[in-house]
């Protein structure tokens, strides 16, 4: 009984000790890439979203811009015609030019996706 006892004492301490390192080199093989892998597909998703917020920025400071340029230009009228044009804009103008810019990225994105597309169906 001594002998069985003796050999598990040291059988299982060998044997998780063994298990560890294999699953220690095992996972850090695996781990690696896949941890390169969602890294670059944040990044990708980040620059994306950096270049949305850049986009809507530059649309609000023009928008900004213009409303400064012509409120003050209107101010200098007959207030009765700046009440007749300001009927006619939106007071949300710069999401109007926002919604604009984006139609038209998605059409051009559409467009790239089905040349693309086309390329690869006929090669």
């Amino acid at each position: 009984m001594g002998f069985v006892l003796g050999f598990l004492k040291k059988f299982f301490p060998t044997l998780f000790k063994r298990l560890g390192i294999f699953l220690g080199g095992f996972l850090g093989a695996v781990l690696g890439p896949f941890i390169q892998f969602v890294a670059g597909v944040f990044k990708k998703i980040g620059l994306l979203l950096l270049i949305v917020v850049a986009i809507g920025l530059a649309i609000e400071a023009i928008a900004i811009a213009f409303d400064f340029l012509f409120g003050e230009i209107l101010s200098v009228g007959a207030p009765t015609f700046v009440e007749i044009g300001r009927m006619f804009l939106p007071s949300n103008m710069s999401f109007c030019i926002t919604v604009l810019v984006f139609a038209r990225l998605k059409s051009l994105i559409f467009l790239w996706v089905t040349r693309l597309s086309e390329r690869l169906i006929h090669t």
